[in-house]
């Protein structure tokens, strides 16, 4: 009987994998993407776009892009959600479901570089697959306006796939075509965000080390001007996203140096808590509150159908190699190489000072790229409690049921945050519904304060601020001129106007008396504010305490949940 060559093989496993991973992503979203919506920034991205006079592709692109200094530094950003309005308009649905697209193929780009690096195939998709599934950046999956993240680091992984595959091409034609790709993919990720902008900066010695990996040295089929072109092109691209962002943004800080290491030290600190402390160690304890707080039996059993899924698929890989799989010392590598990638995720922030961490709000996008560290962390631990088990049997039971339970977790988690996520897409429907039905109409220069909600259920934004909900109003009422805000405690009556301050008072907004209204959605009235005694009788009358006894939430955080 003919054997089949190994290339073959090859191909059919990488084939495999692909579609199970993609399989996976799927499924940890299909329960909550038909519920989520628009949040917080999305509005203030909506509003231009759907009063833009020019409803072309260029035309959406440049009224948001033109007269808003805060994205300029991202154009691939203003890009996307523009190309994303084009074709989907104000429906939400098609948003999250090309965002789940580029979640796919971001952990297929990822596992196809760690099978370039030759690591084994169990490894391979054991990491990605815990990538995929890890709550830590949670709001990469809810949030619109971070979908450009998730963007960002498939292009990352494009990019470095690429850069590898240049490494064993033998063809100048090859070696052009994967290098042309990989240098297009680094410039829009860092045009969509910079987070995993420094990362680019070990694709040539990953290079370098792909061509150890072959067994001969680089230098034996490339020229130097191919050699140049395959490991030197790389830093000046990046140096080109930094300049041009550097000279774009508007949110350089202005901490001193001393300042700013104790800033970056204390968001290093909180990243590490929430990323091994709330969901490493406490783990179990969060998944045991949100099973009995928040039951939900369709997603109980589904996260058993994955963990289930995800034992069967790996055992089935694992228990075909005869060899031992599992070794001390080759886990311990993995993990202590695990936090210098994890470190690598934050060091963006050298650079720059605008970032917090939260283990469930929207602040806890920037840990997309820190996330991988964890995820070899725990592979790389997981593999360590394995290896200490006598029989080889033994040892990959154990690992694939880890990494099982791992998933199932994650699974959970993910779909608890979602709900508040779709709840308060709910919310916000209902109060724009509320407000359009008791206020008909309103003059153009109004603005509107609206009093009577709770900005944040859970983690997830319901409308806290002046861009979201003036965003959705000036939508409604097709008016740009429109001004709005929320009543929270941030909130304060001065003798000229009422001003509302955000992320510790570094965004404040004022609102004289002129054709300022209270809206009170609990008593369904409009109240006119003409001057400072009108406002302080209202609050007294009916927000004594600006807090309309909501839990305790804080921006970028939402309420705490865990």
């Amino acid at each position: 009987m003919e054997s089949i060559p190994e290339h073959k093989i090859i191909r059919s496993q990488l084939f495999s994998d692909c579609f199970f991973l993609s399989i996976v992503v799927l499924i940890s979203l299909i329960l909550y993407i038909p519920s989520l919506g628009f949040y917080s920034d999305d509005w203030s991205f909506l509003a231009p776009l759907n009063l833009s006079t020019d409803q072309s592709f260029l035309g959406l692109f440049q009224s948001v892009y033109l007269h808003q200094p805060n994205v300029q530094m991202r154009p691939v950003q203003v890009l996307y959600i523009a190309g994303l309005y084009w074709l989907f308009g104000l429906n939400p649905l098609g948003y999250h479901l090309i965002n789940c697209v580029f979640l796919s193929l971001g952990i297929v780009f990822f596992y196809l570089v760690l099978r370039e690096l030759k690591q084994p195939r169990f490894l391979a998709l054991s990491i990605p697959l815990v990538y995929a599934l890890l709550p830590h950046y949670s709001t990469n999956r809810f949030w619109v306006a971070a979908f450009q993240i998730t963007l960002s680091m498939t292009l990352y992984f494009l990019s470095l796939y690429a850069d590898l595959v240049a490494v064993r091409t033998k063809t100048t034609l090859g070696l052009w075509a994967w290098k042309l790709i990989s240098i297009a993919s680094l410039l829009i990720s860092g045009l969509a965000y910079e987070i995993f902008l420094p990362w680019f900066l070990f694709n040539p010695l990953l290079s370098w080390y792909k061509g150890r990996l072959l067994n001969q040295s680089i230098l034996s089929y490339f020229s130097k001007l191919k050699l140049i072109l395959l490991m030197g092109s790389t830093f000046p691209c990046v140096v080109f996203v930094f300049l041009f962002k550097k000279m774009t943004t508007t949110r350089q800080g202005e901490l001193e140096f001393r300042e700013h290491l104790g800033w970056l030290f204390q968001l290093f600190k909180d990243a590490v808590t929430i990323s091994y402390g709330d969901y490493g160690f406490k783990l179990p304890r969060i998944v045991g509150s949100i099973i009995y707080s928040q039951t939900n039996w369709v997603i109980l059993i589904l996260g058993g159908l994955v963990g289930l899924v995800v034992f069967s698929y790996l055992f089935h890989i694992v228990k075909l190699q005869n060899i031992n799989l599992l070794n001390y010392t080759n886990e311990l590598k993995l993990t202590l190489a695990s936090f210098f990638v994890f470190a690598a995720g934050y060091s963006i922030f050298l650079l720059t000072q605008n970032a917090q961490n939260s283990a469930a709000g929207i602040s806890n996008r920037i840990a997309i790229a820190s996330a991988i560290g964890v995820a070899f962390t725990f592979i790389g631990l997981i593999g360590l409690a394995s290896s200490f088990i006598r029989t080889n049997r033994s040892r990959k039971v154990l690992f694939c049921l880890l990494i099982a339970l791992l998933c199932s977790s994650g699974f959970i988690i993910n779909n608890a945050i979602a709900s508040y996520w779709a709840d308060a897409y709910r919310q916000e429907q209902n109060i724009l519904a509320d407000i359009q039905q008791h206020l008909p109409s309103l003059k153009d220069d109004a603005t509107l304060i609206l009093d009577g909600i709770c900005p944040y259920s859970g983690p997830a934004v319901v409308f806290e601020s002046n861009w979201d909900l003036a965003g959705a109003l000036r939508i409604i009422y097709k008016t740009y001129t429109l001004k709005a805000d929320v009543v929270t405690p941030n909130l304060q009556v001065n003798e000229d106007g009422l001003t509302t301050a955000l992320y510790y008072g570094s965004l404040v907004s004022h609102y004289p008396y002129e054709n300022l209204l209270i809206y009170n959605i609990k008593d369904k009235l409009v109240h006119e504010i003409t001057d400072a005694d009108a406002a302080y009788r209202y609050f007294q009358t009916f927000n004594a305490d600006y807090d309309n006894n909501c839990p305790k939430g804080r921006e970028g955080h939402g309420v705490r949940i865990f």
